[in-house]
């Protein structure tokens, strides 16, 4: 047992020291990246969004962090009603993984949940003209996979592809645009 203790007292002097030689490392790296992203819903209307995300990124190549986006769309016919200037403001938490951090290219896969704050005019299909104002909160969701490009040290550009959802909802009659999303952008490190 005493030979253990030694062995062990040595072993952590020997790392102690080494630590205090060497500089001390950060271990992660904040990260602003704009985007532009574009839906195409169930429905077959395009939502466009410029979007902007806050990440770390550790060294395991996990990156948490938060973002907003703003989708807009014209006009979206769902579940009997014609919607005009639909607006959506989602808040999220994000969280990336990237597959592989010694490359040019780098695969990632990403996750977003938040909340989403809506608003847009309301008309029933028989009567498009007469709309009344809505405004909504829901989940927001979103999942997928992408792909970085490191042009500098500080600057990497990153497309992706993914399922993103404004509002999640039980009830099938409730508003709730979803659907195949596109994303490109830049992050600054």
């Amino acid at each position: 047992m005493k030979f253990l203790f030694i062995a062990l007292s040595l072993l952590t002097t020997n790392f102690v020291l080494r630590a205090q030689e060497q500089p001390i490392k950060r271990n992660t790296q904040f990260s602003i990246s704009p985007a532009f992203e574009l839906m195409r819903s169930t429905h077959s209307n395009l939502f466009y969004a410029p979007s902007v995300k806050g990440n770390f990124l550790f060294k395991n190549g996990f990156e948490p962090g938060f973002g907003i986006e703003r989708s807009s769309t014209p006009i979206h016919h769902d579940n009997g009603y014609v919607l005009y200037k639909l607006r959506y403001l989602p808040i999220y938490g994000n969280l990336k993984y990237n597959f592989n951090n010694t490359k040019k290219f780098r695969p990632y896969a990403e996750s977003s949940i938040g909340y989403s704050f809506i608003k847009y005019d309301i008309a029933d299909d028989l009567t498009p003209n007469n709309k009344s104002q809505v405004k909504e909160n829901g989940l927001y969701i979103y999942g997928g996979f992408g792909l970085k490009y490191t042009i500098t040290k500080k600057v990497n550009s990153f497309i992706g592809v993914g399922f993103k959802a404004y509002r999640i909802t039980t009830n099938d009659l409730d508003i709730n645009p979803h659907g195949l999303s596109f994303q490109a952008g830049f992050s600054f490190m």
